[in-house]
């Protein structure tokens, strides 16, 4: 190689003393020689002379370097000829062997296909001794993201008659090992078992097998040592140094990583301002952010600092608000001085909202949802909240809005981009109990019937002792007015071993949106009841209730929905409260009010894990000298619940193992939701829930307990629910396990 070097050298001295004097010459001819296999216009294309242009040498060599610099040539040479019409430069090339095969040997816990992903090689190309080591390293990174730390990796190239060569890799792989130990040292002002939290990179553990911990990446490291310098950094720590970290590869089955670290001093907030175009008052501006004079030095409080004043220009219209930082330090003191520095530019307003991607949902049903509209100033809290709104309507699985620049720069276009999903459910579901034996139930409902909006429900449960048949339909904008309508069609059939009773009726609701996620209800409801078939051996409270009988009743809810997604939510909560009144002035035969109050919260955990917990109380008392009707009861058991129990067998029952219902009640579900396959869409639950029925409140206790797991899984026929629920400690009278089990269809 050497020689080679010393060659091209001489050939540039000889050019730059033999040709200097015609560089003023024409190009006449450019000539490409020696080359077989590499194309000749990717060597033209390193050439920068050109034919009929003046002729230099200095660019001669300048064009014999950018050649040999392709890498494809072991030897480049140029050769310079005088003719009538101008001169003829002829580049003559050695072209470096090709690959004419690539070998894989030594490999058995790794499959050979694994390998030749990461082998960017190819045959018939041309060796490239740094690519060639370059693969080797990423086999090397391959077995270690695997767990062999011991591994070698070796490259042997054997040399043909016919210019080309054999490439072959060697690997010993070693043995199979794992992360035994992470120290780190220097760190006195944070915690190791905080640092820790912060990296990717995790020392083995019981639960390895199921999490893939405890394996060395060294791309994951070396991002772990930038998000703990920078997470020293949010923390005040400006002057934070983190070196390479050392890894302990002398027992390849059990390796250790130290990481040292030298913290520095711990600077804080110094003096706060702000420049440029403060729109109101520099006071105004400060109860806009959080970040104090002496608190610690934090970016990430900075940049939600800024995220909140470009939000409150934003939502005055100024779209195109610039806020950026400038910092100085004060190393003696050890401050850190900020300023926030804002260009407020001109105003803008919407000029055209523009949807697309609906092809069922009408136009005017997402336009209601927008919190912003044509002509007005542009607001980005009211771009946030229209799809926040269009979300929960769970008539879209993604919206996504953009804007881009109008007619003028005072103007912007807003394109709302929607993706529809699934709103029509066919549904199935299968039931298993004592009480009721086997219970199916199907329902075809639509969320956004005729694309207008509507909500439609058609739904039956048939059972060897049940049968119901329901038909709901609401109008969330009725009429074109802001605030929902609605109707209800029951016809309700159950039998028991000891009675049977049949509810055929009816229900008018409206609501209205207060805020953006609280709204108000209105039903009245008129049912007639019949119960009948009541055997001798039943209950007194039970031959009380037969006959016939109506019910008139008028209830108010007020209820809360911050949840994040109408299918998956991973945070917020849903929260209502209902009041009930039946009989009095409304008639009817059955006197009684009715409150039900009940939460659920979603709370984010690491490795897209969700805690859902879940709580309901209710009472209903009569009065006017009435009784509460059996159907009016609370039944405590079941799916939604207390699962673990079959329907109402968590409250009262007589000696016929017959739930009678409860005037009280209160229950609690917890839920681990955590995902199996997130390719597929399913998910794993574990659940605990405690509740019970009662009809006074000394016989709250002891509480009913049932704990178990469950399958969720949005399948490509639609989302199947199942659980297992078993009761640790049955009473007589109750099952030690009780399984559901719900399928359904989308479309």
């Amino acid at each position: 190689m050497m020689i080679k070097k010393i060659w091209i050298t001489l050939v540039l001295l000889l050019l730059s003393a033999g040709i200097c004097s015609g560089s003023e010459e024409i190009i006449h001819k450019i000539t490409i020689l020696g080359n077989m296999k590499v194309e000749e216009g990717v060597i033209r294309a390193a050439v920068k002379s050109r034919e009929e242009k003046s002729f230099s040498a200095d660019q001669v060599r300048e064009d014999l370097r950018s050649i040999f610099g392709l890498g494809y040539f072991s030897d480049v040479q140029v050769d310079i000829k005088a003719t009538p019409k101008g001169r003829e430069i002829i580049f003559i090339v050695m072209e470096k062997p090709s690959i004419k095969e690539i070998l894989v040997t030594g490999n058995q816990k790794v499959k050979l296909d694994d390998i030749k992903e990461k082998v960017t090689l190819a045959t018939r190309s041309i060796l490239n001794l740094e690519k060639v080591k370059e693969n080797g390293e990423q086999i090397r990174r391959l077995y270690f993201s695997k767990g062999y730390y011991g591994v070698k990796v070796d490259h042997k190239i054997d040399y043909l008659e016919t210019n080309e060569a054999v490439v072959a890799f060697q690997i010993e792989e070693g043995v199979k090992g794992h992360i035994k130990k992470i120290v780190f040292k220097g760190n006195k002002k944070i915690k190791s078992s905080e640092l820790k939290k912060i990296i990717l990179t995790k020392q083995r553990n019981i639960f390895s097998i199921i999490t893939k911990t405890g394996i060395l990446d060294e791309d994951i490291l070396k991002n772990d040592i930038q998000m703990l310098a920078a997470y020293y950094i949010d923390h005040g720590y400006l002057d934070v140094k983190i070196p390479e970290p050392k890894i302990d590869l002398q027992n390849p089955k059990k390796i250790q990583i130290e990481i040292e670290i030298t913290e520095g001093p711990q600077y804080r907030i110094g003096e706060i301002d702000f420049q440029g175009d403060v729109l109101t008052t520099k006071e105004d501006l400060f109860r806009s952010i959080k970040i104090r004079r002496n608190h610690i030095y934090s970016a990430s409080a900075i940049r939600r600092d800024i995220h909140g004043l470009t939000e409150k220009f934003s939502n005055q219209g100024y779209a195109n608000v610039e806020v950026a930082p400038a910092t100085s330090t004060d190393e003696k003191n050890l401050l850190v001085h900020l300023t926030f520095e804002i260009e407020k530019k001109k105003q803008v307003s919407f000029e055209k909202i523009q949807i697309i991607g609906n092809t069922k949902t009408r136009d005017k049903v997402i336009r209601r949802e927008l919190r912003v509209a044509e002509e007005e100033l542009y607001s980005a809290t009211g771009l946030s909240k229209s799809r926040d709104r269009l979300k929960r309507t769970g008539f879209f699985k993604e919206v996504e809005i953009t804007t881009s620049l109008g007619s003028t720069e005072e103007k912007t276009n807003l394109e709302i981009k929607v993706e529809e999903a699934p709103t029509g459910a066919l549904s199935f579901g299968v039931g298993y109990s004592s009480i009721e034996n086997v219970v199916g139930s199907a329902s075809i409902s639509d969320r956004n019937l005729f694309g207008l909006g509507y909500h439609g429900l058609l739904k039956f449960r048939l059972g060897s002792e049940t049968s119901d048949l329901r038909f709901s339909f609401t109008d969330p904008y009725f009429l074109g007015y802001n605030f929902a309508g609605g109707i209800d069609l029951y016809n309700e059939n159950r039998e028991f071993d000891t009675y049977s009773y049949k509810i055929v009726g009816g229900s008018l609701r409206f609501g209205k949106e207060l805020t953006e996620s609280l709204r108000t209800d209105a039903v009245y409801k008129l049912e007639r009841v019949k119960v009948s078939d009541v055997s001798l051996d039943s209950s007194r409270f039970i031959k009380e209730q037969e006959g016939k009988k109506v019910t008139s009743a008028l209830s108010f809810s007020l209820s809360m929905d911050t949840r994040n997604d109408y299918y998956n939510p991973t945070k917020g909560s849903r929260h209502s409260l209902s009041l009930q009144n039946a009989g009095g002035i409304l008639g009817g035969d059955n006197y009684f009010v009715k409150v039900v109050a009940d939460t659920s919260w979603f709370f984010p955990l690491p490795l897209k894990t969700v805690l859902n917990l879940r709580g309901k109380v209710g009472v209903v008392e009569p009065y006017g000298g009435r009784k509460v009707p059996i159907y009016e009861m609370f039944y405590v058991g079941g799916l939604h619940t207390v699962r673990g129990f079959e329907y109402g067998m968590a409250g009262p029952f007589d000696s016929n193992k017959e739930p009678l219902g409860s005037k009280k009640m209160v229950s609690f579900q917890s839920e681990l939701i955590f995902p199996l396959s997130s390719e597929i869409g399913l998910k794993a639950a574990i659940f605990w829930d405690v509740g019970k029925g009662f009809d006074r409140f000394r016989d709250i206790t002891p509480l009913k307990t049932g704990v178990g797991a469950g399958i969720r899984w949005f399948s490509p026929f639609g989302p199947v629910h199942i659980d297992l629920g078993i009761n640790p400690n049955p009473k007589p009278g109750e099952k030690g396990r009780v399984f559901d089990f719900t399928a359904g269809t989308v479309y």
